[in-house]
């Protein structure tokens, strides 16, 4: 009797190639943002009641508001949130807002989605979730 070895199953494989190394994660990833997010962004005491995305800035922390029920992620002009690193899609990913209720979907993103390190296609987010944008990780946020 032969031994073969077993390979990953699809899905395994395809979360692994996807996610970046750790050491290729970028955290302090406000400075990424373009000038018209960055603009936006408040400091978490100056913050309003709603919901937010969170970035890292040399230590500190950064949020930008989510005022429209969808935003949309990316590195396209139309971003409502957009990036300037070759890594994030043009048009990466999306936040849908219902009542209470936020979900975030993968637009068919190169690098792939990820949500407290599984990688997605569609899921409910809450507050502390970390999300992953190929490399870039920033957190949602609700302030209430």
């Amino acid at each position: 009797m032969t031994t073969q070895a077993l390979a990953p199953s699809t899905q395994q494989a395809d979360t692994e190639s996807l996610a970046a190394p750790a050491d290729e994660l970028i955290h302090d990833c406000f400075t990424l943002l373009d000038h018209r997010t960055r603009g936006r962004a408040v400091s978490p005491g100056l913050a309003r009641r709603g919901p937010y995305l969170a970035f890292a800035e040399g230590g500190h922390t950064q949020l930008v508001p989510l005022g429209q029920k969808i935003t949309h992620i990316g590195r396209g002009v139309g971003s409502d949130v957009r990036f300037e690193d070759v890594r994030v899609s043009r048009s990466h990913a999306i936040i849908v807002r219902h009542g209470r209720y936020a979900r975030l979907l993968d637009n068919r993103s190169a690098n792939g989605t990820l949500v407290n390190g599984r990688r997605i296609v569609a899921t409910n987010i809450t507050h502390g979730d970390d999300i992953q944008l190929g490399p870039v990780v920033m957190q949602y946020v609700e302030i209430g």
